[in-house]
């Protein structure tokens, strides 16, 4: 009998010790939020991406000779930012370049989703319309032609 004690007393510590060792948190080390302490994740883990939209010269210059002076830019229905036309231009599409305008999109519960964007010119005219997949800590570029 004292064996079975003894037996079940050892189980029990070891099954403690085996659950009570476990960390939740973000294991992935792509996250925002990666903690290295973590053993288990919990789901918590956040991302960010950016959009970043941009033209050639010529396409600004065709924008403003058609009347449009501002371009707004919408994300799922929502504008997040504006420029004017004759400050958008460059020569690539990279992030954060000058003249292109770069939407970050920051506690992403996701490491990649489709986004409907859209462009407007003067009067609220819509120019450009189209989904983008935005992957995790990547910057997304949409030229506009």
């Amino acid at each position: 009998m004292k064996k079975i004690f003894k037996l079940l007393a050892i189980f029990a510590v070891g099954a403690f010790a085996t659950t009570s060792c476990t960390k939740p948190g973000c294991t992935d080390s792509n996250s925002t939020n990666y903690s290295a302490e973590a053993t288990e994740d919990d789901g918590s883990c956040l991302y960010r991406g950016d959009i970043t939209f941009w033209c050639l010269p010529a396409v600004s210059e065709g924008l403003i000779d058609i009347g449009h002076d501002t371009l707004r830019f919408e994300l799922e229905g929502e504008i997040l930012d504006s420029i004017a036309t004759e400050s958008f231009f460059s020569p690539e599409g990279g992030c954060n370049l000058a003249g292109v305008v770069t939407i970050p999109r920051e506690e992403l519960t996701y490491k990649e989703r489709w986004y409907k964007y859209r462009v407007y010119g003067q009067l609220g005219v819509e120019l450009y319309s189209d989904f983008i997949l935005l992957e995790a800590n990547e910057c997304e570029a949409v030229k506009l032609e």
